[in-house]
């Protein structure tokens, strides 16, 4: 039996406006989880994690490329999908 993607996440970039220029949080991210897995995110302070959870967890959405969590895009959810996807299927501790 093939293991079900649950997370995708294809070339993410997520960049943040600061004064008058931008600060990258995250560039070209490419990861994927499988039911099933078990996976740790590790690095130090500023490296990105944070952003990135808030991506899969439906709280923001990447500059460029596409996060999909259980077949949907978060940069395509309404804010009431969010709320449902992360009520239903997403835990934060």
């Amino acid at each position: 039996m093939k293991a079900e993607t649950i997370i995708s996440i294809n070339k993410v970039t997520k960049r943040f406006k600061v004064g008058e220029g931008e600060f990258t949080a995250l560039k070209d991210i490419d990861l994927e989880f499988k039911r099933g897995e078990f996976a740790g995110l590790v690095g130090p302070s500023g490296s990105g994690k944070t952003t990135l959870l808030n991506i899969i967890g439906s709280l923001d959405s990447p500059t460029e490329g596409d996060a999909l969590v259980l077949g949907k895009n978060i940069s395509k959810l309404s804010h009431k999908e969010s709320a449902r996807l992360r009520n239903k299927h997403i835990g934060f501790i």
